[in-house]
């Protein structure tokens, strides 16, 4: 009997510039935080341990110091050589083994190492790792208050020159590894050159390792050289997994040809993100996920994500039987308790005997910021179960606190336990259900907790595959919204049930917006057009890829490399493309910095006083080219154009912060205004007063733009003794300045000049003066009392 172990068609999106994969969320917010910032005194203690596995963990081996090679004194000694800045850091803890992450690393022989680094009361903590056995560092990152660790624009170092100096470190750090295994991976998301303006210059560089002269999947380094080329961060992966034969027994040929038969592509509604929240639909063709599964090298066999022979590749869609028990939301306008939250939970759920409400939480929705919701915790009295070292057994759940709706619930809020070795008890006379029974059950379940589950929902089945958990402790259902009769993308729900139909997990993307999709359903290109403009775009190569290392429908797979062709999608012109099924155009799916480098660049900056300036804007994404390629420097901003210029100097994701905040209205601008996300990421920061009115469709002039910069700058206080100063009194325009000492100020900075004696206050800034002036704050950096723009 086969297992259902797939994953659905696109239910995560990527994530640009992240380069490892984690199960951050499996875990409470803050619990996954590795570096700390701590007020301690200045006596440290170093301490020697031996972890031992796990007790629920069979698949990592354990510490023995009796192995160990590469000394913790080499170890350390080690660190300090590579990291020079590490002279004033003291080591607090020293411990052989890791039990600091869930699941536990399969390789126990490494050194972990703490260090802590102290400025008066304040102290900075921060971890390493080093293998004891062969030295090779693990990972370290360097935590230190920003003053000590000034690399300002311009950097000392190019790109070119971080990439030899990473290259150099690597082979110190990691000398178990020769350089011709090294493979710089240079697409976006690998290797990045620091985006912001402000503050520190930061390279990073991600190098695939080769084994076998084939590229991995599994094994990787990752650098971050800053902009004076001292090396901040690095990561070498060290799970010790064993690696096939690197000879094929089929071709790549014979795996391209599999490919071309098997490639499946689908209809959907798909939502276009921008800023991580939906903005847009289409309806597009993607690709099925099981027709892009790779090929095993070794027998020729699709396999799945968890390693296992992938039979089918056909979807179809079931109709989902409405039962006597369907959801019905609560009418009062009233939020519930967490106690009635919890109840709603306790009645359809399978929570352990042993576990009790311990932790409630009313918060907004990560997803939906205008939803409030319950977030519960049931734990063992005293916490005594554990999962591993640090993750005590806790079944989690959302609630939404105004419908009653249950959002999520998971039996293991950290992920399935490893090694089984405690079966939960059967509910008293209950039995096995087949999977006939179970099937049942679990569409009873989705009746009664999804909002017309029956009419907006349908069931996911592959062919011949079961619903039986590769382990065989339970069953697992895939549910997807439909609308207009077509499937919509990234809009899964999942259910997994134990063998006595009890649910233990009930997951899924609560996106929004669906109910307003008014696209029509029929689509001008066709399916077979569709496969004919996806197929060129594919290449199958050959590689070393890892499977497992997570958990699915409540079970835990563990990671192992397979030998396998793998078919990547052509992504030199922009990540996460779909063809629009209206227009037969690509369209990107998330939008991310840079996606549309390769289309736009500036055309009528050549020769402009401002031209340098202007670049390094566009460059970094503060300015942004009409289609046309046009900036129109000379063109005039308005106020909400400025502090928009100054967010995305200092963070160009500045809009990501706020998508799960309530949404108020901040010094007088509205939520729905185009300059919010500016105006609340400067109210944060105290460039602005929340509390003032502030008109931002207003065209900024040169007095307003000084007052600005000194309050951007934290001189603002500063400026009262500067209101007679002489460099205001010397214009001859002098007694049309309101703001004398802001004016004063900026000029004394170079930030402003004169115009043949004249200040002009009520002249509006254009684009090009803004460019010039973010530049002039940009090169002060490190050069006055305060940290600008962060």
């Amino acid at each position: 009997m086969k297992s259902n172990s797939t994953l659905f068609v696109h239910q995560t999106a990527k994530t640009v510039l992240i380069t490892s994969v984690a199960l951050a969320l499996l875990l409470p917010p803050g619990l996954a935080a590795a570096d700390s910032i701590s007020v301690s005194s200045n006596t440290s203690v170093t301490q020697v341990s031996t972890q031992s596995a796990a007790p629920a963990t069979t698949t990592k081996s354990e510490a023995d110091p009796a192995k160990v090679k590469f000394t913790q004194e080499q170890a350390i000694a080690k660190l300090k050589e590579l990291f020079p800045s590490l002279k004033d850091a003291t080591v607090n803890n020293v411990q052989l083994g890791s039990n600091q992450s869930y699941p536990a690393p399969a390789n126990q022989m490494i050194w972990h190492i703490q260090w802590q680094v102290q400025e008066g009361n304040i102290g900075y903590g921060f971890s390493s790792e080093v293998d004891a056995i062969n030295g090779d560092i693990i990972n370290t990152y360097l935590s230190f208050s920003q003053e000590k660790n000034e690399s300002y624009y311009p950097p000392k170092v190019s790109q070119t020159q971080a990439l030899e100096i990473a290259k150099t470190f690597v082979a110190k750090a990691a000398s178990s590894v020769k350089s011709s295994e090294l493979q710089l991976n240079e697409n976006v998301g690998y290797s990045y050159f620091s985006e912001s303006l402000f503050g520190p210059v930061q390279y990073g560089y991600n190098f695939s390792i080769l084994k076998n002269g084939i590229p991995s999947g599994s094994d990787s380094i990752n650098i971050v050289v800053d902009g004076n080329g001292t090396v901040t961060q690095f990561s070498k992966s060290s799970q010790g997994l064993e690696y096939p034969s690197a000879q094929p027994k089929i071709t790549l040929e014979q795996a391209q040809k599999q490919f071309a038969e098997q490639f499946d592509v689908g209809l959907f509604y798909i939502p276009i993100y921008k800023n991580g929240k939906p903005n847009n639909w289409i309806l597009g063709w993607r690709p099925i996920d099981q027709s892009l599964y790779p090929i095993d090298a070794l027998t020729g066999k699709r396999i799945d994500y968890e390693g296992k022979e992938s039979v089918s590749t056909s979807v179809v869609y079931s109709e989902v039987a409405k039962s006597k028990d369907v959801f019905q939301a609560r009418s009062s306008s009233t939020e519930l308790s967490a106690k009635e939250a919890a109840q709603l939970v306790e009645k359809v759920a399978y929570i352990p005997a042993d576990r009790k409400l311990i932790s409630q939480t009313l918060r907004n929705d990560y997803q939906d910021s205008d939803r409030k919701i319950w977030q519960l915790y049931w734990g063992s009295n005293g916490n005594d179960r554990y999962i591993g070292a640090g993750f005590p057994e806790q079944s989690s759940a959302e609630i939404d606190a105004k419908t009653g709706e249950v959002l999520q619930y998971q039996v293991q809020a950290y992920g399935a336990i490893q090694d089984k070795k405690k079966e939960e008890p059967a509910p008293a006379g209950g039995k096995k259900l087949s999977e006939a029974e179970a099937k049942v059950k679990a569409l009873s379940i989705i009746n009664s907790l999804y909002p017309q589950a029956s009419q907006k929902l349908k069931l996911v089945e592959y062919g011949d595959n079961s619903s039986l958990t590769s382990d065989g402790s339970g069953y697992g259902y895939q549910f997807i919204r439909y609308h207009q009769g077509i499937p919509v993308s990234d809009s899964t729900i999942t259910v997994s049930l134990d063998l006595y139909g009890r649910l233990t997990s009930y997951m899924g993307n609560r996106i929004s917006g669906i109910d307003g999709i008014t696209l029509s359903p029929d689509a001008t290109i066709s399916k077979k057009e569709a496969l004919e403009s996806y197929k060129p775009k594919y290449q199958t190569k050959l590689k070393y890829t890892q499977v497992g290392g997570y958990n699915t429908y409540s079970n835990y797979v563990a990671p192992k490399v397979k030998l396998v062709y793998d078919t990547t999608f052509d992504e030199s012109n922009g990540l996460n493309q779909v063809l629009d099924a209206a227009t037969g155009k690509w369209v990107a799916v998330y939008d991310y910095l840079g996606q549309q480098d390769a289309q736009l660049s500036a055309t009528d900056i050549k020769g402009h006083a401002a031209e340098r300036e202007l670049s390094e804007l566009v460059n970094h994404h503060v300015i942004t080219p009409d289609a046309d390629g046009k900036v129109n420097p000379d063109q005039e901003i308005t106020v909400g154009d400025w502090l928009s210029y100054l967010a995305k100097a200092s963070s160009p994701n500045f809009t990501n912060y706020y998508n799960n905040n309530e949404r108020k209205t901040v010094a007088g601008v509205k939520p729905e205004n185009l300059y919010y996300d500016a105006v609340i990421f400067a109210a944060d920061r105290k460039w602005i007063n929340k509390d003032e009115s502030l008109q931002v469709e207003s065209k900024l002039t040169r007095e307003q733009l000084a007052v600005h910069l000194a309050n951007f700058l934290k001189y603002n206080k500063l400026t009262a003794y500067l209101d007679k100063d002489v460099t205001v009194s010397q214009f001859s325009d002098s007694s049309a300045i309101n703001n004398k000492g802001a004016v004063a100020l900026v000029v004394k900075l170079g930030l402003l000049k004169d115009d043949n004696g004249k200040f002009n206050p009520q002249q509006n800034v254009t684009k090009a003066l803004a460019a010039s002036v973010i530049m002039k704050l940009v090169e002060l950096q490190g050069k006055t009392d305060q940290i600008i723009g962060q």
